[in-house]
């Protein structure tokens, strides 16, 4: 009898290490290839000297996709669809159908990724591409993103709900916020200090269904492994704010391409700063909540006026507000043109900095600037942009530079 009970409960043990819960992959697989989801067992393993890593086998007629973590384990369901069952889910179309005779895999693999940061997107792509995207759209990218195992992602929707309470709380009214926050196909531009206010104003239903969506988006990207990347506070402020509060030291921005106006900058040396970024990043905590380790927004990008400013210390201000209310985030820095300067780079604890070398595929800013100066940094391709349709790429140069960076 006592043998009979310890082999039943050495069973139970052995069975719920072997099958480790993964749910949010489980999901996917029934939103995706239901036609497998009962054929999958999944179960935790190691990283690899701290690395994210996927192992596949068969066992019997099921197959065993081991992970160390949720990420990995729908890098290691795509990797079964690509190589076995040869199908794929794409932006230009989906070949999920279902494979009448699962694929056997005779001998295991054991995949390792070489990359700790696997990041997507760029301020561009919301407008270019997803400025009325529904949940249901958003589902899909998700999905696609965890597949393909990207685990950090811009995510800037929703935010100008927080930018609506910050300024009402520091005496605005509604008309000025929304001469402020602009249309929904202006966010990008607008988030990267570029323009106000144009193509505006959101409706109130607008803002309220955009921040609703985010908590959508943010959860599920949490769920799927994949960290987002908020927007943060780095001193943008409405131009009309230097009418409210002469005193405080504020920046004028001027022109960007094509003759907008840009929003100023309010530097964090003035009170006035501590006080917005304070209320900013509690409304962001309300909406989002308070597991954010990323966060994006470029001092002075494509321009704008930095003279006489002690730019180390401005960028080491934004980075230690910031810390304050997210302990320990990561400052997330576009290199686009000569941005990042030297000078902002100097004034940032760099191991709490992220650069995404945007222009991968030609800028090598990386290499000539040293590693931007020892920061951890992205290479990442913008593979179509500006009516770049072509069916082109220079495979070579990828094949040597991401090995070479």
């Amino acid at each position: 009898m006592q043998k009979s009970l310890l082999f039943f409960f050495l069973l139970i043990v052995s069975s719920a290490v072997f099958s480790q819960d993964f749910f949010p992959v489980k999901q996917l697989v029934s939103r995706r290839v239901p036609w497998l989801s009962d054929k999958l067992v999944f179960k935790q393993i190691s990283t690899d000297n701290g690395k994210d890593v996927f192992e596949l086998s068969s066992l019997g007629n099921k197959i065993v996709i081991g992970a160390s973590n949720t990420n990995a384990a729908a890098m290691g369901l795509n990797w079964y669809l690509k190589y076995y069952c040869h199908r794929s889910m794409s932006h230009l179309g989906d070949n999920l159908s279902p494979v009448k005779n699962i694929p056997h895999i005779k001998d295991a693999v054991n995949i390792v990724s070489p990359y700790s940061v696997r990041y997507a997107l760029n301020y561009c792509t919301l407008n270019y591409t997803m400025s009325f995207y529904t949940w249901k759209d958003w589902e899909r990218e998700l999905d696609w993103m965890a597949l393909n195992g990207f685990n950090v992602m811009l995510m800037p929707v929703g935010i100008e709900s927080v930018w609506q309470k910050t300024l009402l709380q520091c005496g605005f009214d509604q008309n000025e916020v929304d001469a402020f926050i602009p249309g929904p196909a202006f966010q990008a531009w607008w988030l990267m200090g570029n323009l106000e206010g144009w193509g505006g104003p959101m409706s109130q239903i607008m803002i309220d269904g955009q921040a609703q969506l985010a908590k959508k988006i943010v959860r599920r990207m949490k769920a799927l492994g994949i960290e987002p990347v908020l927007q943060g506070f780095y001193g943008m402020v409405p131009t009309i704010l230097k009418k409210k509060y002469p005193s405080a030291k504020i920046m004028i921005q001027g022109k960007w391409s094509g003759g907008f106006t840009r929003p100023d900058v309010l530097l964090p040396q003035d009170s006035l700063f501590k006080k917005m970024a304070g209320i900013y990043y509690s409304e962001l905590k309300k909406l989002y909540g308070t597991d954010i380790h990323y966060f994006g927004g470029d001092l002075f990008h494509e321009g704008g006026s930095s003279q006489g400013i002690d730019i180390p210390q401005t960028a080491s201000l934004v980075q230690h507000t910031l810390d304050k209310y997210f302990p320990d985030a990561t400052w997330v820095l576009q290199a686009w043109g000569s941005n990042p300067s030297d000078e902002l780079l100097k004034g940032l604890d760099k191991q709490h900095v992220l650069i995404v070398e945007l222009l991968g595929e030609h800028a090598t800013g990386w290499d000539s600037r040293k590693g931007f100066g020892g920061t951890p940094f992205a290479l990442c391709p913008v593979g179509n942009f500006g009516e770049k349709v072509g069916i082109f790429g220079r495979l070579e140069y990828f094949a040597d530079e991401i090995n070479k960076a």
